[in-house]
C-alpha cells in the first residue's frame, strides 16, 4: 500500500472512529482504566491497567500494510492478584480499546476488549473476559458494523446493558446509510449476556419514533431507500407488541419501485428466485430471523444476541 493511500485510509478511518469508536462505546468514567489505540498510536510494550485484583498488560505493534500477510499485532495478558492467568493475541487495524469495568456491580471488574478489523463500517469485535471459577472466561460477540454498541445501565439496577443493533438489517433492503436496524439490548450478569430488549420499552419507543419521523420527513420523501428504514421499523415494533400497526404503516409508505433485497440466492451464491415486492420479501426475512414464527405470528422475545462461539486462540 502506497503512503498516499495509507494516509487517505487513516483520514477516512479517523472520521468514522472519532466519537463512538474511540469512546469504546463505554461510559467515560475516570474510575474505569482503559488503553486506547488509534491510527497514530506507536508501538506499545507492556502497558498496564488495573482495578482491584484484575490487571491487564497490553503490547501493540502497528500493522505493516505493505506486508503480504497481516498477523496478530495485539497481545493481551490477564492477571489476577498479580498471577498471569491468560494470554491472548488479536489483530487490531488502526483501532483497539481495552477497558476495566464492573459490568454487574459485583466488585470485580470485567475486561472489555474491542478490536477493529478495518473497512468503512465493518468490523468491530467485542470480547468480555470475566473472572469466574479461578479463570478468565471469555464471551465473544460476532463482528458488528459501525460503532458496535454502547454499555449503559438503562434502568439503574447496577447491571450494564450492551445497546446495539441487529446487524442483519444492514444492506438487506437498502445501502448501509439507508438502513435503520432495530435495537438489540443485552443485559450482563454472572458472566453472561441475556437479550432483554423487550424490557426497555421507553428506549425502543424513542427509536421507533425516530424511524417513523425519518420516513415521514418531507426531505426523505424522494429517497429510494426508505424500505431500509421501514424494515427496521416493523421489527422494532414487533419487540414493542405493535406489529399490526407497524405493518400497515409500512404498506402505506414503502417504495414500490425499489427492488433492493427482492432477489434470493442459494448457498452457492446463485440466483434462486425473486420476491414480487418488498412486503413479501420483508415478511420472509422477518420469519428467517425469528421476529415472526413460521405461521407469521410476531415473536417479541426473539433472541438476536450477537454472542458467538469461541474464536480466539489462547496461549
Amino acid at each position: 500500500m502506497s503512503l498516499d493511500i495509507r494516509q487517505l485510509m487513516k483520514a477516512i478511518l479517523k472520521s468514522l472512529l472519532i466519537g463512538s469508536l474511540l469512546a469504546l462505546g463505554l461510559p467515560a468514567l475516570a474510575e474505569n482504566p482503559r488503553i486506547e489505540i488509534d491510527s497514530d498510536t506507536e508501538a506499545i510494550s507492556d502497558q498496564a491497567i488495573e482495578q482491584g485484583a484484575i490487571r491487564v498488560v497490553v503490547s501493540y505493534t502497528p500493522l505493516d500494510y505493505a506486508a503480504e500477510e497481516v498477523s496478530d499485532n495485539l497481545t493481551i495478558q490477564l492477571f489476577h492478584n498479580n498471577e498471569l492467568k491468560l494470554s491472548t493475541t488479536d489483530t487490531a487495524a488502526m483501532f483497539a480499546g481495552i477497558e476495566l469495568i464492573d459490568l454487574d456491580s459485583d466488585g470485580t471488574s470485567e475486561v472489555v476488549v474491542q478490536t477493529y478489523s478495518g473497512g468503512a463500517h465493518c468490523c468491530l469485535a467485542t470480547t468480555t473476559y470475566t473472572w469466574q471459577n479461578e479463570q478468565f472466561n471469555p464471551v465473544y460477540f460476532g463482528y458488528l458494523d459501525g460503532s458496535g454498541g454502547q454499555f449503559k445501565d438503562l434502568n439503574g439496577d447496577g447491571l450494564m446493558e450492551f445497546v446495539t443493533l441487529d446487524n442483519s438489517f444492514f444492506y438487506t433492503f437498502s445501502s448501509y446509510a439507508g438502513s435503520y436496524p432495530p435495537s438489540v439490548i443485552l443485559t450482563y450478569e454472572n458472566g453472561e449476556y441475556r437479550d432483554t430488549t423487550p424490557q426497555f420499552t421507553n428506549y425502543l419507543e424513542d427509536a421507533a419514533a425516530d424511524m417513523r419521523f425519518t420516513v415521514e420527513d418531507p426531505e426523505f420523501a424522494d429517497r429510494s431507500d426508505k424500505n431500509g428504514v421501514l424494515a427496521g421499523y416493523v421489527a422494532q415494533n414487533i419487540r414493542l407488541g405493535n406489529y399490526r400497526e407497524a405493518w400497515l404503516f409500512m404498506l402505506a409508505h414503502y417504495e414500490r419501485t425499489d427492488d433492493w433485497g427482492l432477489e434470493t440466492y442459494n448457498d452457492q451464491g446463485e440466483l434462486a428466485g425473486t420476491y414480487p415486492d418488498f412486503p413479501t420479501a420483508l415478511y420472509a426475512f422477518l420469519q428467517e430471523l425469528g421476529y415472526l414464527d413460521t405461521n407469521g405470528r410476531p415473536q417479541p422475545t426473539v433472541d438476536r444476541s450477537p454472542v458467538e462461539a469461541e474464536r480466539a486462540s489462547f496461549q
